[in-house]
């Protein structure tokens, strides 16, 4: 039990990631992964294994994005889930910007939610959360999401 204690803490984001205590605490809904809604805040996802990641979008002004945060796969384990499990999960950012995630992208793609662009803290204006799929086009690449909706096939 202690090895996998000290494994999980080894491959949690910790020290490897940038300082992110100006929006660490931000909080950000989840509905439709449990009985109820609750939040959890950028800091609960850097206790999770993570990944580093980047990708260049097509369009010139996508650039290049460096991420890293748990795969969402990481994320929905805790809870007993994997993304197949879901008919649709949908991100929504602060100015109500939505992306989807259905069909193929909840079995094909890696996606993570990333704290933070790589070593630097996100830019105030992608906080709190950040989503990056490297082989998605750029317009998967949704920033300042504040809420996570997941819904099962009916």
């Amino acid at each position: 039990m202690l090895a996998l204690i000290l494994l999980a803490a080894l491959g949690a984001c910790g020290e490897k990631t940038a300082d992110i205590s100006a929006y660490g605490d931000y909080e950000i809904e989840i509905s439709g992964l449990l009985d109820e809604d609750f939040t959890i805040t950028p800091n609960d996802l850097l206790a999770l294994p993570c990944v580093s990641r980047s990708a260049t979008g097509r369009a010139e002004k996508a650039g290049t994005v460096a991420a890293r945060g748990p795969l969402l796969e990481t994320f929905l384990e805790q809870y007993g889930y994997t993304m197949s499990d879901f008919y649709k999960i949908r991100f929504i950012a602060s100015d109500n910007y939505k992306t989807v995630l259905r069909d193929d992208y909840l079995t094909d793609y890696e996606v993570v939610m990333a704290v933070s662009s790589g070593e630097k803290p996100l830019d105030e204006s992608l906080w709190p959360l950040r989503l990056l799929i490297p082989e998605a086009e750029s317009n998967m690449w949704i920033y300042s999401i504040v809420r996570i909706e997941f819904e099962f096939e009916e």
